[in-house]
């Protein structure tokens, strides 16, 4: 015979439940289920933490991405779009001589973008010179292949040469070098001696994306 844990009663070796309390006769199982009993409770209070703290995190990330834009692949991030093209008179006529248009490398401001427009077959063609950090001059189409047909081009914003249309930013290294996508899509351009030299041909190819 065995006394019930609970209730004290006496109970048969081989019984698993007191008859008198109906509790179970082993202790040690007894223990166990309330142990996992009161550890659900305490969960249960746990979870409206949890849940708020989750949301708090999402919130931040949120604020984060809008704040201070998104790294992506090839050294893009996203930025605030200016949303307004560059003026007209931002753009500098060139005229081409022997299939070929030159630009004085010293009439270059500096790091600032430097906005062109050639008259092509059928319509302008706008593009944009500028010295990258690294010293090196790149030629870029004022359009990507992603947004061109919001004709809104790229401003610049210090370093980086900024999508008017979605927000996309390059880095002046990476302008002429990233293709795809929203990044300008380069030009073919040699330096001689002085001035640079771009062709008709690599202009005119791009004057579907105005």
């Amino acid at each position: 015979m065995e006394n019930c844990a609970k209730c004290g009663a006496k109970a048969a070796a081989e019984a698993k439940f007191c008859k008198a309390c109906g509790a179970g006769m082993n202790a040690a199982d007894n223990n166990e289920k309330k142990a996992r009993v009161l550890g659900s409770g305490s969960g249960s209070r746990r979870t409206p933490a949890i849940i708020a703290a989750a949301v708090i995190f999402a919130v931040a990330a949120i604020f984060a991405y809008s704040s201070y834009g998104k790294m992506t692949n090839g050294g893009a991030m996203r930025l605030d779009a200016q949303r307004s093209a560059a003026p007209e008179s931002a753009f500098t006529p060139v005229q081409a001589k022997g299939g070929e248009i030159r630009i004085a490398e010293d009439s270059l401001k500096g790091s600032a973008a430097n906005y062109y427009t050639y008259a092509g077959p059928g319509k302008a063609i706008k593009f944009f010179v500028l010295k990258a950090a690294d010293g090196t001059v790149r030629v870029a189409l004022d359009a990507c292949a992603a947004c061109y047909h919001a004709k809104l081009g790229y401003s610049q914003n210090g370093d980086t040469m900024v999508c008017n249309n979605c927000g996309m930013g390059f880095r002046s290294t990476d302008v002429g070098k990233v293709t795809g996508g929203c990044s300008p899509i380069p030009v073919q351009r040699k330096v001689d001696g002085k001035m640079i030299v771009v062709k008709v041909a690599d202009l005119e190819s791009g004057e579907k994306y105005f």
